[in-house]
């Protein structure tokens, strides 16, 4: 199949790379095309949404795709999304959506022949909305094309990979024992004990923390999430790491809670299954062992663009 991306490059999630690194693994041919740059200044960024959707019609045009996936649909400015949308015999124009949106959303899924929604609660929305696109349930997914290197050995500490925010920040302050953190944007008030990245990841040292830590923590974006399930659901568990996650309606759509993933409700109950893999290694191996054969069996892009093809 002939894939064209459209997304926003570098991200914090690696949403477009990865998306693109496993189609292209299970051997599709894949084309991406930017449609944010917001290390510009937002006039600049504006001005130049028409020269860049008129060279991603040549592309399109160009590579003649069977699908064009937008990976944060909403997100897409509305002179790029309106000027491929009305290329003539395109291919099938379907959007993904992670996070939350509001009525301003409405003229942009017009645009899509459908949308996906990685989260349940935006799925309702749409619905309640009347959107005038198809919608379906489409959690995220991950990518387990190239290296994903074995533990020989683990530290004996948790990890978590992602932006702060006064949610995560309250959870990080509250946790008992250490553990490191990843993003831009954290800094020493997280906690003196706690071992402090402040700084982006990229894909492969991603997988690299991952490898290496016992276990991975996930805490909810608040601001941007609802009931679903984010990237962090599925990428440490493709490192084998144990995965203590927040609880999140969605969950036991994608995994069974205590048997592939331990899940927390409050901070007691996070100190407590922290300090009980801390104790128990072996344990921990085990669990992130379960998660991983779940990812690998229905959680990866490839089960989401078989997804994609029933629907369609």
């Amino acid at each position: 199949m002939k894939i064209f991306l459209l997304g926003k490059g570098a991200s914090i999630t690696h949403w477009l790379e990865d998306a693109a690194a496993a189609f292209a693994g299970e051997g599709h041919e894949v084309a991406m095309g930017l449609v944010r740059r917001p290390w510009l200044a937002a006039p600049l960024e504006a001005a130049l949404a028409g020269p860049i959707a008129a060279r991603l019609r040549r592309r399109i045009i160009r590579q003649a795709p069977d699908l064009i996936l937008a990976l944060g649909a909403f997100h897409v400015p509305a002179p790029i999304l309106e000027a491929i949308a009305s290329l003539p015999g395109r291919a099938p124009l379907i959007g993904w959506v992670g996070d939350r949106f509001d009525e301003s959303a409405r003229a942009l899924a017009g645009h899509y022949d459908g949308v996906g929604y990685a989260d349940s609660a935006l799925l309702a929305q749409h619905e309640a909305s009347k959107f005038s696109s198809a919608a379906i349930y489409l959690p995220h997914a991950a990518n387990p094309a190239g290296d994903w290197p074995p533990a020989e050995s683990r530290e004996g500490r948790m990890v978590f990979v992602g932006n702060p925010t006064p949610h995560r920040r309250a959870v990080a302050l509250a946790l008992n024992a250490p553990i490191t953190l990843h993003g831009p944007g954290w800094t020493v008030a997280e906690g003196p004990h706690h071992q402090i990245h402040p700084r982006r990841l990229a894909p492969q040292a991603l997988r690299g923390v991952y490898g290496r830590h016992l276990a991975a923590l996930n805490i909810r974006n608040e601001l941007n999430v609802l009931s679903g399930l984010n990237q962090r659901n599925f990428d440490p568990l493709l490192a084998g790491a144990a995965l203590i996650t927040d609880d999140q309606p969605d969950l036991e759509r994608c995994f069974d809670p205590g048997a592939e993933v331990l899940v927390w409700r409050d901070l007691d109950e996070l100190n407590a299954h922290h300090a009980r893999l801390l104790a128990a290694p072996d344990e921990a191996a085990a669990l992130g062992a379960r998660g991983r054969r779940r990812v690998l069996a229905e959680h990866t892009y490839g089960a989401r663009l078989k997804t994609l093809a029933a629907w369609l």
